[in-house]
């Protein structure tokens, strides 16, 4: 696994002739559950991470993805590593403008990201954190952006495991904010976690 350091070495030469590109999902079914309509201002997603390690992480990139909305969004999917897609596509987008950027991924993976955004005067507006218990349980928490979206850890808990619909459904339909400058999210923070459990985070970095 890549460590920070060189995560950050790697963002300093981005400039570098680029290696092979990462996979993008092309196609993907809808998830049964409705979506739900929104009458606010959608914000405007550049591409969406997805660690396809976790089924919960792959279950949003199939629901982004089927989404008519959601078209000219990229679905992009890694496994664990940002180092490939921050050099092929998120650090040459941000380098014209601080397009917005959406996430479920493990933790590490928001952390090397924000420390990156921030220069470019993008925050992480939306946080949250979904421990995967082995027995199949999932515990939330809800640690930013209850204000922009239209999503709380208890409706998280109450669906289920139908959870990673809603947490599309908020990626895709995030309401515009005032502007604020929040200050770094808990993402460098590792929360202790019972023996089988995974922390897996879901996030958007965006202008704030």
């Amino acid at each position: 696994m890549t460590s920070r350091r060189e995560f950050l070495h790697a963002a300093a030469v981005s400039a570098l002739p680029l290696a092979a590109g990462a996979t993008e999902i092309t196609a993907a079914a809808r998830a049964a559950v409705p979506l739900k309509a929104q009458a606010s201002e959608p914000i405007d997603l550049h591409s969406v991470l997805i660690d396809e390690r976790y089924a919960e992480a792959r279950a949003v990139g199939a629901r982004l993805a089927g989404r008519g909305a959601m078209r000219g969004v990229t679905v992009h999917t890694m496994a664990g590593d940002v180092t490939e897609i921050w050099l092929r596509h998120l650090g040459p987008a941000w380098s014209r403008e601080p397009v917005a950027v959406a996430g479920l991924t493990a933790r590490p993976a928001l952390f090397c990201l924000e420390q990156l955004a921030w220069s470019c005067g993008l925050r992480v507006v939306f946080h949250a954190e979904h421990i995967v218990h082995s027995e199949g349980r999932t515990e939330h928490s809800l640690l930013r952006g209850g204000n922009i979206t239209p999503l709380s850890a208890r409706d998280l808990q109450r669906a289920g495991p139908l959870w990673p619909t809603l947490i599309a459904d908020a990626m895709a339909s995030r309401r515009r904010q005032a502007r604020t400058r929040p200050g770094p999210s808990a993402a460098a923070l590792a929360p202790a976690l019972p023996p089988g459990a995974q922390l897996l985070t879901s996030w958007i970095i965006a202008t704030a």
